[in-house]
């Protein structure tokens, strides 16, 4: 696996996030982002981030069993010592990251395409937020203005993620 430490940050995605301190030997539940499990076996280090701040640690040990993921980490013996990592966001490289299928695109690659409404380009995604129900495209407007458009069918039409572009279906967005 390529070092975390030393991959572009556009290469690093986010593949899950760390939870609750299961058992009594110091493993972490980890809610993965893309709902696959498998991309979690055989990590070696990872990058864990939180708040902005950074760190390399050692997966001692993965538990794959259906949609449940369990992680060990280095120096984690005890739930006491695992729950110090809990909500640190998972980081690793592009490659080790759940494969995409036919259609499929990673959230991160929404930054940076353009939002098309009608046939004419209204603004750029400057990033996504975690939303509630679903994740919001953080919007800069053509006129300068941050909006947050939820990323649901109801609102936002085909995506094409390798020709930087993205139809929108809300005009709302305009007022």
């Amino acid at each position: 696996m390529p070092n975390p430490n030393t991959d572009s940050q556009e290469d690093l995605l986010a593949i899950g996030r760390l939870g609750s301190p299961h058992g009594v030997r110091g493993f972490l539940r980890v809610r993965s982002y893309s709902g696959e499990t498998g991309h979690f076996e055989g990590l070696g280090e990872i990058l864990l981030s939180r708040e902005g701040e950074r760190r390399t640690v050692r997966v001692e040990e993965t538990r794959v069993a259906g949609p449940e993921v369990l992680l060990r980490l280095a120096g984690c013996d005890g739930p006491e010592d695992a729950r110090a990592w809990t909500g640190w966001e998972i980081l690793v490289p592009r490659s080790r990251a759940a494969p995409l299928g036919p259609g499929e695109y990673y959230i991160a690659d929404l930054a940076g395409c353009e939002l098309v409404l009608a046939g004419r380009a209204v603004g750029t995604v400057d990033g996504v937020l975690e939303g509630g129900e679903a994740p919001l495209l953080e919007i800069r407007m053509s006129a300068g203005r941050t909006v947050l458009v939820p990323f649901r069918k109801e609102f936002v039409g085909d995506v094409d993620v390798p020709g930087r572009r993205i139809d929108l279906l809300a005009d709302w967005i305009l007022e």
